[in-house]
């Protein structure tokens, strides 16, 4: 099958993640991808999918628009190979479907996260959103992809959507990529991805000091970048390192020899309705998971390696939880986690599931068609 990704993304945004690891999947399968993007023509040439870039120096906030005429542009001067079906990312789903729809291409959906910002440009983020599902509503072969059953349930109140237009597509992890490696003596705690004030970091902090003043001597390891970088930087020491993002292979070696991960994102909307991918790569690495308690963190039939806490209680419960852990207990439930990663939580598995789908739309077109 002929696939064509547009995406509003940056293909080195760190949220572009899982749209790498799908389509490269998706190659993997036997399909033939193109990826249409706001990235310069040549910079994916190490990526197994074929590209077309279509740069933008709009401001923030008018990227997705931009970048969606431009999409609409080179779609309406490219031939368009049979058997083909489009994925439309939300920010540009509003211009191309319709477009779509008179070339009689299926498209799809797919929805990572409704917008997460807590600013202004958020109101129009919420109105494009808004817009690409109620297309999927009201198109009689609309399908639209979702990180996890909360993020369905909320389309669904908000769009009303059926149950049938919505396919839960959650994230997923490279278990070959990430994988358990030798763990120190010392107790390691890392943290990576946004680093900012929204994402509770500080909180993190505070349950690192207090281990240490309990006599563990733990090591903090954060990786990322954002607004909260400066202000941890003055306090970081010995045990407590940040770093800039890290490279796929970089990372995975260092989540490899830590202990326990964090998500510390706080009971928002936003967290509520997400599938973190740091979740998939802390377990892959044969990491405990340490988080606060809400859908967006939980993960059905998981075991004593994902500890989740009352937000109120989160520092308290975290470190009374870590500190009670020994060696030996903590190496059984690593290699529960690791092997919980590997059996459920591959890419693979959700690859297939995306691939399943984009079969089922070209042939909902074919039979209509004749």
């Amino acid at each position: 099958m002929n696939v064509i990704w547009f995406s509003g993304r940056q293909i080195n945004d760190l949220c572009a993640t899982t749209q790498k690891s799908l389509a490269a999947g998706l190659v993997k399968e036997g399909h033939n991808v193109i990826f249409v993007n706001p990235d310069i023509q040549g910079t994916h040439a190490e990526y197994p999918w074929n590209h077309h870039g279509l740069p933008s120096n709009a401001i923030p906030g008018l990227k997705s628009m931009a970048v969606s005429r431009k999409m609409v542009n080179w779609l309406k001067h490219h031939d368009m190979m049979k058997e083909t079906v489009a994925i439309l990312d939300w920010r540009v789903a509003g211009k191309l479907s319709p477009v779509l729809d008179r070339m009689e291409v299926p498209w799809i959906l797919m929805d990572r996260s409704p917008p997460a910002d807590s600013n202004i440009l958020s109101r129009l983020q919420w109105y494009f959103w808004k817009r690409s599902w109620r297309l999927v509503k009201q198109h009689s072969n609309g399908v639209g992809c979702v990180v996890s059953p909360a993020h369905k349930e909320f389309v669904a109140g908000k769009i009303g959507l059926m149950d049938d237009k919505m396919v839960v597509i959650p994230a997923g992890v490279d278990a070959k990529v990430f994988h358990t490696g030798q763990k120190t003596p010392q107790l390691q705690l890392g943290y990576h991805g946004k680093i900012d004030d929204n994402r509770n970091i500080k909180q993190i902090i505070e349950i690192h000091s207090r281990l240490n003043k309990l006599g563990l001597e733990a090591n903090l390891n954060l990786h990322g970048s954002g607004n909260a970088v400066k202000e941890l930087s003055r306090s970081q020491s010995d045990s407590f390192t940040i770093t800039q993002p890290l490279d796929t292979i970089t990372l995975s070696a260092k989540l490899s020899s830590y202990d326990i991960g964090f998500l510390p994102m706080t009971d928002r909307k936003v967290w509520r309705l997400a599938s973190p991918l740091k979740r998939a790569e802390y377990l892959a690495s044969g990491m405990v998971v340490v988080g606060i308690d809400h859908t967006g963190h939980r993960i059905d039939g998981s075991g004593e390696w994902l500890q989740l806490c009352k937000e109120k209680n989160f520092i308290d419960e975290a470190v009374k939880f870590i500190a009670s852990l020994e060696v030996t207990k903590l190496r059984e439930l690593q290699n529960q986690a690791r092997l919980f990663a590997e059996s459920n939580l591959d890419w693979s598995t959700t690859v297939e599931r995306l691939s399943s789908l984009i079969l089922s739309q070209s042939s909902k077109y074919t039979v209509n068609s004749k």
